[in-house]
């Protein structure tokens, strides 16, 4: 390989889809490089070993050469794997796509690499999923720079248990009479404390709108799909 290869990189294929009679294009969370879009050539002949490889929640080392944005990749190599099922694998690719959207191309985000590594870790125990969702989207956004106070409140005054919030954008946490959120569910949420269900379904509905203000009306399809299925169950 030349100048423009990479090799051996820590990575994630977040999405992959078919491209032609025989490749994939890939969206890639590297370690080093943030984003990286690569194009696997071939990979769905029928001879092909690396095509198993290519898969979601499977911890890589890849190799890949380019001087443009779309890379191609030389080689794969097998680290790990998160095996997720039933519900935990649709918060997966729920987790996939927030990620490939708060991580820019070109852009190293090793914070958010680890993250997404601890937060695998923790689906594939499958348990306490929920709460594991809420904490991913709370980090996920400080990695990001998009953290919020949670200790004190728009006005500067210290986070109070028997008091209700809301969230404004642009402002963080405002005390409202009769707020979406309360004082004990933040303090939860900034000592990273075990949530009970009604601090979680306080945190789900204030991580939703801190999220919004970044996502810009975008629609989330595994979020639509994850609702579903939750309320199957």
């Amino acid at each position: 390989m030349d100048g423009d290869a990479v090799y051996l990189q820590p990575a994630f294929v977040l999405q992959h889809r078919p491209y032609r009679e025989t490749s994939v294009l890939l969206d890639v969370l590297t370690r080093d490089f943030g984003l990286v879009p690569i194009l696997a050539k071939g990979v769905r002949k029928p001879k092909s070993k690396t095509a198993g490889l290519l898969m979601p929640f499977s911890a890589l080392k890849l190799s890949y050469v380019g001087k443009h944005e779309l890379k191609i990749l030389a080689d794969a190599e097998y680290v790990d794997s998160y095996p997720l099922q039933s519900l935990a694998l649709y918060c997966g690719f729920y987790v996939n796509e927030l990620v490939g959207i708060f991580v820019h191309k070109a852009d190293p985000q090793p914070g958010i690499f680890a993250l997404y590594i601890r937060c695998l870790h923790e689906l594939s125990a499958a348990q306490n999923i929920e709460q594991t969702l809420r904490y991913f989207e709370l980090d996920l956004l400080q990695e990001a720079g998009y953290a919020v106070d949670l200790a004190y409140d728009a006005d500067g005054e210290p986070i109070a248990a028997g008091r209700r919030y809301n969230f404004v954008a642009d402002y963080g946490i405002k005390q409202a009479d009769g707020g979406a959120v309360g004082g004990d569910t933040l303090a939860l949420l900034a000592g990273r404390s075990e949530l009970p269900a009604p601090a979680l379904a306080e945190a789900k509905a204030l991580l939703r709108k801190m999220l919004d203000v970044h996502l810009q009306g975008r629609h989330l399809r595994s979020r639509a799909v994850l609702a579903k299925i939750i309320k199957r169950l």
